[in-house]
């Protein structure tokens, strides 16, 4: 964060044979305006550079600013990458939700793990979710003068009073009016809802999904996923409330002066009267108290089938009326509920993907075709871990069992439990290595495969900061990385060709 300045874009790379190349532009250069145009962020400079005739200012390391005036094709890029996408400073996140992920992690993490981003040009750019609560007017007008489509909304409800306890705040806009601007400006959305029992889900999720839907075709898609909770939620604290889990971001650990700093939740006393969310003349936290004072937890097996009835109406109702299913439950209810995923023409063209939206058909029909390739045999005796959340446990060892197939391999499944982050956290992608390793010495394996999703964008560092290298030294084996059936089909082609392993890339 410390290179988003306001000065312009820090370049990290310049791609050979470029313009930036010709011109000597180095790493560490900064461009700072594009035709007198000072760039906010990598969003501007795409819009300034798409001309044939550009004048660009660069500041070099040693502070000298040299004007570059290039002539080019108005689709050609000058060749350069930038350290960050935002040059001025970040939006942060004005809420209080009850299960930001964020108010449960323990301290001692870098700390770009700690920040609480909310910006509008991360979701455009990276498609993230963000709540539309702080936007300007400023904001708005350039979504729609740069069509910034699709944009990412975690909506939670669509009721004002309800989406105010999701957030953790009083004056939250009304999102459905919000999703209406868009559609005006031409901008899509893709929705999410992340579900807590008895809270936002039954009456109030059904209600949020038909609002959605009524707001098709600005709104795309809708994802209704799970709550996720660490062991650090409550650990030490009482009581295990919603209220308690938005108090957490008033504590003196998580209050930050650039964060809009919202009341403290009020006292209601010891018997607190029903909710009359409706009651303009009661305060925020009046209003909303007894609604908050519901325990906070993760879903159970027959809940999460029950969501998933509550949902597949609007889902068939969708593509009998719109041709579309539009509304998606996460494969996490599928998996808690023992069902069976549903085909991949359910997700349509899998718009939720990295919401965990159809992930697991995606590697199950991946896995049919990678396993075509796999070899017969092995001509050195392997013994090999397929590490894993315990989550996906079940389904990979269908993947073992299929492996196991093969003369001279044997291979285990090897479901992590978090111990880090708590039982409840089931999922691959938040494996630490302190869980991993000693669960990988204990294997008897000789050689691991590890998700990559427990790495950084990079596939450098866990969580936890760990390297491959540093956990194949620590376990006293050799490990490398997978992220889909074909990288670890073509690992086990390489086993049989007996090529030295170390990663896939």
């Amino acid at each position: 964060m410390k290179h988003i300045t306001g000065e312009g874009g820090l370049i990290s790379t310049i791609r050979a044979k470029s313009i930036a190349a010709e011109l000597g532009i180095q790493p560490g250069d900064t461009l700072v305006s594009v035709g007198g145009q000072h760039l906010r962020d990598v969003i501007d400079y795409r819009f300034a550079i798409a001309d044939e005739r550009v004048e660009v200012l660069v500041r070099s390391v040693s502070g000298e600013e040299t004007i570059y005036e290039i002539e080019k094709d108005p689709n050609e890029d000058l060749g350069v990458d930038f350290d960050e996408p935002l040059f001025d400073r970040l939006r942060t996140c004005n809420n209080k939700c009850p299960f930001c992920f964020l108010t449960q992690m323990p301290k001692g993490f870098r700390k770009t793990l700690y920040l609480k981003d909310d910006d509008y040009r991360l979701s455009f750019i990276y498609n993230t979710f963000v709540t539309f609560t702080n936007l300007s007017e400023d904001d708005w007008w350039r979504i729609g003068q740069q069509h910034l489509s699709p944009m990412n909304i975690s909506v939670h409800a669509t009721d004002p009073a309800w989406r105010a306890i999701m957030l953790g705040r009083h004056d939250v806009p009304d999102v459905r009016e919000q999703i209406r601007r868009l559609g005006s400006l031409g901008v899509t959305v893709h929705t999410q809802i992340v579900a807590c029992p008895q809270v936002n889900d039954g009456d109030v999720l059904r209600q949020s999904i038909a609002d959605l839907v009524a707001l098709y075709p600005t709104v795309q898609s809708i994802a209704v996923v799970p709550v996720g909770l660490t062991r650090y939620r409550f650990e030490g604290k009482a009581p295990r409330s919603i209220r308690a889990a938005i108090e957490v971001h008033e504590s003196p650990d998580w209050i930050d002066t650039n964060w809009e700093r919202q009341p403290l939740w009020e006292d209601r006393g010891p018997n607190p009267q029903p909710p009359v969310l409706h009651d303009p003349a009661l305060g925020f936290c009046s209003r909303l108290g007894a609604a908050t004072d519901v325990p906070m937890r993760c879903y159970g097996g027959d809940e999460a089938a029950a969501l998933i009835d509550l949902i597949l109406p609007f889902s068939q109702a969708s593509q009998q009326n719109l041709g579309i299913t539009l509304v998606y439950p996460s494969d996490e209810f599928y998996i808690l509920a023992g069902r069976e995923m549903p085909a991949a023409d359910f997700y349509d063209d899998m718009p939720q993907y990295s919401n965990g939206v159809g992930m697991v058909r995606d590697f199950l029909d991946g896995w049919a075709k990678a396993k075509r390739r796999l070899p017969t045999r092995i001509p050195q005796p392997t013994s090999l871990a397929l590490v894993c959340g315990t989550l996906v446990g079940p389904m990979m060892q269908q993947v073992a069992a299929r492996l196991n197939k093969i003369d001279g391999l044997t291979v285990n499944v090897l479901p992590v439990k978090n111990q880090f982050f708590g039982e409840t956290v089931t999922v691959s992608g938040l494996l630490t290595a302190q869980d991993v390793i000693p669960a990988l010495r204990g294997s008897g394996c000789t050689r691991a495969i590890l998700p990559r999703v427990m790495f950084d964008y990079q596939g450098t560092r866990t969580i936890d900061e760990q390297s491959l290298p540093q956990i194949a030294e620590a376990a006293g084996l050799p490990v490398a990385l997978a992220g889909d059936p074909a990288e670890l089909a073509r690992y086990v082609r390489a086993l049989a060709q007996k090529k030295t392993l170390v990663s896939i890339d």
